[in-house]
């Protein structure tokens, strides 16, 4: 199973937190974590080498986690799977950092698409304090078959 999100790698709000999220889901995942994929791909068109996934990674401890890829590619390569996950992606005036939509997707191992996950309900709603680890690990458990 993948748990897959997109995250920019030079940003300084969200994607550092949804990163965290994913860090937390991996550790309340456990004993099924060798189950479950964690995968963010580069939402950003302009700083999307190797090397800024891999200084976002270090910075976040993500890249201490066995089951965690930052995927990147061409800006074609990367533009195709924003689309096909209904991504928009645009940049920010005055800055590097990139406004894309911040969700979560729950994959199964056929590869189907089971759960969609917002991470931006919008400010001061009930559903910003909730944690959104939770809703993955609990979205992941369903779809292991565990209860």
């Amino acid at each position: 199973m993948v748990l897959l999100t997109f995250l920019d790698p030079v940003c300084t709000s969200d994607c550092p937190l949804i990163a965290q999220e994913f860090r937390q889901a991996d550790q309340l995942l456990a004993g099924q974590r060798r189950q479950v994929e964690l995968v963010a791909v580069v939402a950003n068109p302009v700083y999307n080498t190797l090397s800024y996934t891999q200084a976002f990674d270090r910075q976040e401890r993500m890249n201490t986690l066995p089951n965690w890829d930052y995927l990147t590619g061409s800006v074609a390569q990367l533009q195709k799977v924003w689309r096909q996950y209904g991504i928009a992606a645009q940049i920010l005036p005055a800055g590097g950092m990139i406004g894309h939509s911040d969700v979560a997707y729950v994959i199964d191992r056929s590869g189907r698409t089971r759960t969609e996950l917002n991470f931006d309900p919008g400010p001061g709603t009930t559903s910003s304090q909730a944690s959104f680890a939770s809703e993955l690990f609990t979205a992941a458990q369903q779809n292991l078959g565990v209860s």
